[in-house]
């Protein structure tokens, strides 16, 4: 049995998806069976209810689990929640853990999540268990956030300067995690067995680092009007975040990415390996942007892009 933990989140959701496409028995780990059930239910994946954070509760979700697709939110208890799941499934004997991470996870990150990851990252090598590390870049869906000002006045606003960015689709993240953890590898490209404190590490990204520009040419055709790219200071960007609601710290974080995106890094070198390795094809922005028409149109909501039968078309 393969256990998928946050299963009602970004990722996570795509992963259950992506077990229901294959039709692969798997269990979802959720703290509220009620959220996304439909989804779990259609994908033929069974739900066990249970809180990373009460360590208390994942004995049980683990019984007769061997792998383990470790995935949760992103906040300030992220560390101690999969920390928790390890230790625990562990404890149950699960052979294999794939961890999704992120590119640019280093104990030295000007991202505090970058750091975050790190320190899981840390603690799933110290345990000697069976470890993939997944690295996947920005999101592709993390664009759905500009929609308001996209639709408001054809701005896309942010602090990056020129610099180009290799996002990755969330669905391309779950196929990779769905091949690490069924081990569906090509004959050439296994999965080793991590021992010594090594993990399997992959970090991949998506098939083409674009320009804000060339972003901003892909929605203007999707949306049907003109989009154009503003490149803000980031202070002008932090500013604009806390005067849309954004609490102060979320502000501070997304400050810190962005100065790091801003100065290019790991997200605008393209790296397809892992996909080379499992036999997959990486999925295009502009494949992605053509897919999410109704959202970036504000037709539909990305909770609803799922639940329409839109991404199956």
């Amino acid at each position: 049995m393969i256990l998928i933990t946050g299963a009602t989140g970004l990722t996570g959701s795509a992963v259950v998806r992506e077990f229901g496409r294959q039709a692969r028995p798997a269990r979802a780990l959720v703290r509220d069976p009620d959220k996304r059930r439909a989804e779990r239910d259609a994908a033929g994946v069974d739900t066990v209810r249970a809180d990373l954070l009460v360590p208390a509760t994942l004995a049980p979700a683990l019984d007769g689990v061997e792998t383990v697709v470790l995935i949760s939110s992103g906040d300030d208890a992220m560390v101690e929640a999969q920390g928790n799941l390890i230790d625990a499934a562990v404890a149950a004997g699960v052979r294999h853990i794939v961890k999704v991470s992120g590119l640019g996870a280093d104990p030295d990150s000007a991202f505090r999540f970058g750091r975050y990851h790190a320190q899981v990252e840390q603690h799933l090598l110290a345990a000697r268990v069976r470890a993939t590390v997944l690295r996947p870049s920005q999101f592709m869906q993390v664009y759905y956030r500009e929609v308001p000002t996209l639709l408001a006045d054809g701005s896309f606003a942010q602090p990056l300067g020129d610099t180009r960015m290799a996002p990755v689709d969330t669905e391309d993240v779950a196929r990779i995690a769905f091949a690490a953890a069924t081990a569906t590898a090509t004959a050439t490209a296994t999965v080793p067995e991590s021992v010594d404190g090594e993990a399997d590490l992959l970090p991949f990204t998506g098939p083409e680092a674009l320009s804000m520009t060339e972003v901003c040419a892909i929605l203007s055709e999707v949306i049907g009007r003109p989009i154009r790219y503003v490149d803000l200071a980031p202070e002008e960007k932090h500013r604009r975040l806390l005067a849309a609601g954004i609490p102060r710290r979320s502000a501070d974080d997304l400050d810190d990415l962005f100065r790091v995106r801003r100065e290019g890094g790991p997200e605008s070198d393209v790296d397809t390996a892992a996909f080379d390795r499992f036999g997959l094809r990486p999925t295009t922005f502009a494949e992605f942007a053509h897919r999410s028409a109704p959202v970036f149109r504000a037709e539909m909501s990305p909770d609803h892009l799922w639940a329409s039968g839109w991404l199956q078309r």
